[in-house]
């Protein structure tokens, strides 16, 4: 095995940039110190370059990269957090959020990917979970105690992702996927104005976005046309991160 397929810059950019940028919305929410920063950047930058590589491994269902990914990334967020949590019970207080959502967003992704394909729109939704991810791991990392705001930031970020990425899926020509699915599931993403009202502002594009998509019957076909529709919803989705960040920041 090369070191060289270990250690890759992911394929999809919207998928590298969340990575790390989720990590930083989560280390300026936890007020992290410089030397948390530099721990959680560090920890971050692993699983950016190893991101593509525990993907492939996953979906080819190659058991010794799935170890070797596993290792790698469990060790880089773990080591940190018992450098910061000598006790137990805050290294259990900061961990069991985090890694009890990775069990379950693998779970899903590995049920519907199993049964549906990896070529559902469901199943492509659900693995865009998967790159917010350390924001919740951004406590733990940096020595700082985890937080409802850590959670709902995450929480936004992932599931904009996900519906974003069904959002494509509506405007693809090959695929027909119903326009409504993504309206629809966005619609949970309101219960945050009951932790904040002001996270309705975050929430406005997202579902004009959606909204207008229910009227327009357009499809893309073309290569370049579905790379300019993907920048296009990473520009929505850092619209949405600026906002709730700014928002939970300085509430």
């Amino acid at each position: 095995m090369k070191m060289g397929g270990v250690f890759q810059i992911p394929r999809e950019p919207g998928a590298g940039g969340t990575i790390v940028l989720s990590m930083i919305g989560g280390l300026i929410l936890a007020h992290a110190d410089w030397l948390g920063w530099l721990i959680g950047m560090a920890v971050a930058l692993v699983t950016f370059f190893t991101f593509d590589y525990a993907f492939d491994s996953y979906r080819a269902w190659k058991l010794k990269d799935m170890a070797v990914a596993l290792g790698i990334n469990g060790l880089t967020y773990l080591i940190p957090a018992l450098y910061w949590w000598r006790s137990i019970d805050d290294l259990i207080s900061v961990l069991t959020i985090p890694f009890g959502v990775v069990a379950v967003l693998f779970a899903l992704h590995f049920a519907f990917s199993r049964t549906k394909g990896w070529k559902s729109p469901v199943t492509y939704a659900l693995g865009n979970l998967l790159p917010a991810v350390p924001a919740l791991f951004a406590p733990a990392v940096s020595g700082r105690p985890f937080s409802d705001d850590i959670f709902v930031f995450w929480f936004l970020l992932a599931y904009y992702e996900a519906i974003g990425a069904a959002y494509v899926e509506t405007k693809l020509a090959f695929r027909k996927f119903p326009r409504k699915y993504p309206l629809i599931a966005w619609l949970p993403a309101f219960l945050v104005v009951l932790y904040n009202p002001y996270l309705v502002l975050a929430l406005i594009e997202p579902t004009v976005r959606l909204l207008r998509n229910l009227r327009e019957g357009t499809y893309v076909a073309k290569i370049e046309d579905i790379k300019r529709l993907g920048w296009s919803v990473f520009g929505s989705v850092m619209l949405l991160y600026v906002i709730t960040l700014a928002i939970l920041y300085l509430k």
